[in-house]
C-alpha cells in the first residue's frame, strides 16, 4: 500500500468526469468551479476529499462520491458521482397577513428556479424570523419548510408563518416584594409598558413596550442584580406568568413572583495571588468592608479598580475572580479577590488595517497607545472610542495580539470606513428667533485639500458648505477645519460667510472671513483660541428713530470690521446639545482698531458659564448659567456701531420677552445697549418616554453705556416648557411658555409668550 500511495501522490490528473443521476443535471463546467483537481495538476487524495466538501457547499448537489482509476500512461482519472439538487419550481410563503409576500421574499436566499440548498434555506428562515422580530412580532412562529416533489422532477417549498398578535405589555405586577418599590423593579426590566404604545405611528419605528419572550430571561438577571446590590444573595424568581387582558388581547400583564430572602453582611475581605503589587496596596481599592451589607455593585467596582491598577502596568492577561463563601444560617459572606496576574507586556507595534481612504497618520495621531507603552486595555479602549468619535468608520475593533517576544504584544486596530464620504442634507426649521427657514448642506469630516486623486478625501479635515434661506434671514457659509495643523495638536479654522438679516429697525448684510488657531492646554477640557475676523457690514433701511438717536453717527451704509480675538474655554459637560453633568467657563475678548482696517475703534469683553447637575440617575437635571458682556469704544463714552450693540429677549436669551426687545429705549423704540447681563436657571424632569418638562427663570438687561449696569433694572421671565428628544433629531425640540414677572421695558405688554425651536433634516 505504501508503494502504491507514493506512486499516486506523484501522478498527474488525466481526466475529470462527472456522472450525474436525475433529470436536472448541472452543467459540468459549473460543477468544475468547485474543484481543485483539474487535468494536468498533481493528484492528491486530500484534494479529492476537499472537492467533495466544496461540491456540497456549492448547494448544487445533494449527494456526491469520488473515485479514481490508474491509466497505463501513469495518469489518474477522477470520477465524481453526484446527485444534483432538485430545482425549486415554486417557493411559497403562507400565513402572512401583516406583510406582503413581496416584502418577505426580500429575506429569502432562494427563489423559483434555484436549486434547493439546505444551508440557504435555513438562512432564509432565520432572516424571515429576524424581519418579524424587528417589526415587533416577537411571538411569530415559522414552521420548518415543507419540501414536496412537484411530479416533474422539481420540488415545491412551502414556508408556513403564524404571525400571532403583536403583544404589548400593559402592566408588570410583583408578588413577594418588600425591599423595592414596584416602579423601581419595572424600570430595570426590558418588558414593561411604554407610553409610545399610545402613538402607534411613532412606535412602529421605535418598537417599545412590546413583549419579548427572549428578553424575559435577561429581565430575571436584571432583577437579580438589583437584589444582589442590596445583599440579598438568596433572591429567587419563582415564576413569571403572562396573562392577556380580557378586553384587549393585544395587551398582556406580567406577574413576577419572587422570594427575597434576607440581606447578607460581609464577614471578611481578603486578597490572594498578588505578587507584583502587594495585597496591602490593593486592599484600599476594595469597596466592600467587614460588617457592612454586601453589594454586587461594590464587588464589581472593586474588581474594576484592581484591574485598572494592573492594566496601567501592562498586565494584559490579568484575571480577578471574587470567590464568595457564604454562612447561610448567620447570613454572612466572606469575599476573597483571587488574582491571577499573568505576564507583563509592552506594545511592540500598532497595526492599523482597513483604512482604504483615510491616511494612516490621521488615525495614529488620535491613538492613546503607542509602541513602547504598557499594553493597557484602558488605553486601547480609549483609542477605539476616539476613532469611532471621528465619524469616519462604521466599525472599529481594537485588540492586543501576540507578538514574537514573550513580553510584547501588538495592538491590532481594524476599521471599516463608511461608504458615504460626503453628506448632503436638506431640511426646514422654525423658531421664534429665526422664523421659518430652509437649509441645504454639503459636508464631510474627512476632507483632504491636498489630495484631489482621492476626491479630496482622507486627510481628517472638515468642510461644510451651507445655504440658508428664510423669511427673516438668508446666507451662505463655507467652513474649513484642520484639526492638526502641520501635524501638531493645533486646530485651524477658516470660514467665509455672507449673511443677511431683517430686524425691526434696519436690514443688515455681513460678508467676510474669519480664521482661528486653537490649542488645548492643561488637559482635554481646556483650550485657548486666537482668532481674526474681517467683514464688511452693510446697514440699510435704518429707521428714523435710530437715525435721530445716533444723530452724530451715520450707521447707514457699509462699515469694515477688522477684529482680533482671544478666547479661553473650559468645558467638562457630558454633551454639547443636551448636557446633564459638568460645567462650562468661557472668557472672550476682541479688539477692532482703525489702525488695522476697522471702520471704528471698539472692543468687546464677555464671560459666560453654566453648571449642570443631575439627580436620581439623571431623571432630574438642574442648570444655572450666566453671561455678562460689554462692548465699548476706545473712549468708553463713545457709541459703538448699532450692529455691535446688545439686543436681548427671545428663546435664546431672556424668555417671556419678544426677540430683541430688551435694551435701552427711546420713544418706546429699542436702540440696544453696550453692557448686558443674562442669568438663567432651569430644572428638567421626565414626563413620559423622551418627553421632558422644564421649569425655568431668566433675568437680564442691556444697559446704555459701557461698564454701567443697574441690577434693579433686570427683566425677569418665568415659565414652563417641553423638551422632546427623538432618535432622528440630534438636539431636543423645545417649546416654552413664559411670562414677564418683572419688566423694565415699559413699552412692552405683560403677556404670555411662546418660544419654540423646531428643526429637522432628512
Amino acid at each position: 500500500m505504501t508503494a502504491v500511495w507514493l506512486t499516486l501522490s506523484a501522478a498527474e490528473v488525466g481526466e475529470v468526469k462527472f456522472v450525474q443521476k436525475g433529470s436536472n443535471p448541472v452543467p459540468d463546467d459549473i460543477l468544475s468551479v468547485s474543484l481543485r483537481l483539474r487535468p494536468g495538476v498533481e493528484f492528491k487524495k486530500e484534494h479529492m476529499d476537499e472537492d467533495l466538501k466544496n461540491l456540497y457547499r456549492s448547494g448544487r448537489v445533494s449527494d456526491a462520491t469520488a473515485e479514481f482509476t490508474n491509466r497505463p500512461d501513469g495518469k489518474v482519472d477522477v470520477i465524481y458521482r453526484v446527485t444534483p439538487s432538485p430545482v425549486i419550481s415554486i417557493f411559497k410563503i403562507e400565513g402572512n397577513k401583516k406583510f406582503s409576500t413581496k416584502d418577505l421574499q426580500k429575506c429569502l436566499k432562494l427563489a423559483d428556479g434555484d436549486r434547493l440548498n439546505s444551508r440557504a434555506l435555513s438562512e432564509s428562515i432565520e432572516e424571515l424570523r429576524k424581519f418579524y422580530i424587528e417589526k415587533g412580532y416577537t411571538d411569530v412562529r415559522i414552521d420548518p419548510p415543507a419540501v414536496v416533489p412537484d411530479g416533474k422532477g422539481g420540488v415545491i417549498v412551502t414556508v408556513r408563518i403564524t404571525e400571532n398578535l403583536r403583544l404589548k405589555v400593559h402592566d408588570v405586577n410583583f408578588e413577594g416584594v418588600t425591599v423595592f418599590k414596584p416602579g423601581e423593579l419595572r424600570d430595570a426590566m426590558y418588558n414593561r409598558f411604554s407610553y409610545w404604545n399610545w402613538v402607534p405611528f411613532i412606535n412602529d419605528y421605535l418598537n417599545q413596550g412590546l413583549l419579548d419572550r427572549g428578553e424575559l430571561e435577561t429581565d430575571r438577571a436584571r432583577l437579580r442584580e438589583l437584589y444582589h446590590n442590596k445583599g440579598y444573595l438568596d433572591f429567587k424568581i419563582l415564576d413569571i406568568t403572562i396573562t392577556p387582558l380580557e378586553k384587549d388581547p393585544e395587551y398582556v400583564d406580567l406577574t413576577v413572583k419572587v422570594e427575597e430572602g434576607a440581606p447578607y453582611t460581609v464577614d471578611k475581605v481578603t486578597v490572594s495571588g498578588a505578587t507584583a503589587i502587594p495585597a496591602e496596596e490593593l486592599m484600599p481599592l476594595i469597596r466592600l468592608a467587614a460588617d457592612k451589607t454586601y453589594s454586587l455593585a461594590d464587588e464589581t467596582q472593586s474588581v474594576r479598580r484592581i484591574g485598572a491598577v494592573y492594566d496601567a502596568r501592562g498586565y494584559a492577561d490579568l484575571i480577578v475572580r471574587p470567590v464568595l463563601s457564604t454562612d447561610y444560617p448567620n447570613h454572612k459572606v466572606s469575599v476573597d479577590f483571587n488574582i491571577v496576574e499573568g505576564r507583563k507586556y509592552h506594545v511592540r507595534d500598532v497595526i492599523i488595517v482597513g483604512n482604504t481612504g483615510t491616511k494612516d497618520k490621521v488615525l495614529r495621531r488620535e491613538l492613546a497607545i503607542q509602541p513602547g507603552d504598557p499594553v493597557a486595555k484602558n488605553r486601547i479602549d480609549i483609542s477605539k472610542q476616539r476613532l469611532l468619535g471621528m465619524g469616519y468608520f462604521t466599525k472599529v475593533e481594537a485588540e492586543a495580539v501576540n507578538a514574537d517576544a514573550l513580553d510584547e504584544k501588538d495592538v491590532r486596530i481594524t476599521v471599516e470606513e463608511k461608504p458615504d464620504r460626503y453628506n448632503f442634507r436638506v431640511g426646514v426649521g422654525a423658531s421664534d428667533v429665526s422664523s421659518v427657514f430652509g437649509m441645504a448642506e454639503l459636508s464631510t469630516n474627512n476632507f483632504d485639500i491636498t489630495n484631489p486623486k482621492n476626491w479630496f478625501y482622507g486627510g481628517g479635515q472638515r468642510l461644510r458648505l451651507q445655504g440658508i434661506y428664510g423669511i427673516d434671514n438668508a446666507g451662505f457659509n463655507i467652513d474649513f477645519i484642520e484639526p492638526w495643523l502641520f501635524d501638531l495638536p493645533l486646530r485651524y479654522e477658516l470660514s467665509g460667510f455672507m449673511n443677511t438679516s431683517e430686524y425691526n429697525d434696519w436690514d443688515e448684510t455681513r460678508v467676510g472671513v474669519r480664521t482661528s488657531l486653537q490649542r488645548k492646554i492643561f488637559d482635554d477640557f481646556t483650550s485657548v483660541t486666537v482668532g481674526y475676523k474681517f467683514e464688511a457690514v452693510r446697514v440699510h433701511r435704518i429707521s428714523h428713530h435710530l437715525k435721530a438717536y445716533f444723530k452724530d453717527k451715520d450707521w447707514d451704509g457699509t462699515s469694515l470690521v477688522s477684529q482680533f480675538s482671544l478666547m479661553l474655554n473650559r468645558d467638562t459637560r457630558d454633551s454639547l446639545v443636551d448636557p446633564t453633568e459638568g460645567y462650562l467657563v468661557n472668557l472672550f475678548g476682541a479688539i477692532s482698531p482703525r489702525v488695522l482696517g476697522s471702520g471704528n475703534d471698539f472692543y468687546r469683553l464677555e464671560a459666560k458659564g453654566s453648571y449642570h447637575i443631575s439627580f436620581f440617575d439623571k431623571a432630574i437635571v438642574a442648570m444655572v448659567g450666566a453671561k455678562i458682556g460689554v462692548v465699548s469704544g476706545f473712549n468708553y463714552r463713545d457709541d459703538v456701531p448699532v450692529f455691535e450693540r446688545y439686543f436681548l429677549g427671545g428663546g435664546d436669551s431672556v424668555r417671556g420677552f419678544e426677540y430683541r426687545s430688551i435694551g435701552h429705549t427711546v420713544n418706546r423704540r429699542n436702540v440696544g445697549g453696550q453692557t448686558m447681563m443674562i442669568l438663567t436657571a432651569e430644572v428638567t424632569h421626565p414626563i413620559w418616554g423622551p418627553l421632558r418638562g422644564a421649569a425655568f427663570v431668566d433675568a437680564g438687561n442691556a444697559w446704555t453705556n459701557s461698564y454701567t449696569m443697574d441690577l434693579g433694572g433686570l427683566n425677569v421671565g418665568v415659565g414652563y416648557g417641553l423638551r422632546l428628544k427623538l432618535p432622528m433629531i440630534q438636539a431636543p425640540l423645545k417649546l416654552d411658555f413664559a411670562f414677564p414677572v418683572v419688566c423694565s421695558q415699559r413699552h412692552l405688554p405683560h403677556k404670555f409668550r411662546i418660544h419654540f425651536n423646531v428643526g429637522f433634516t432628512f
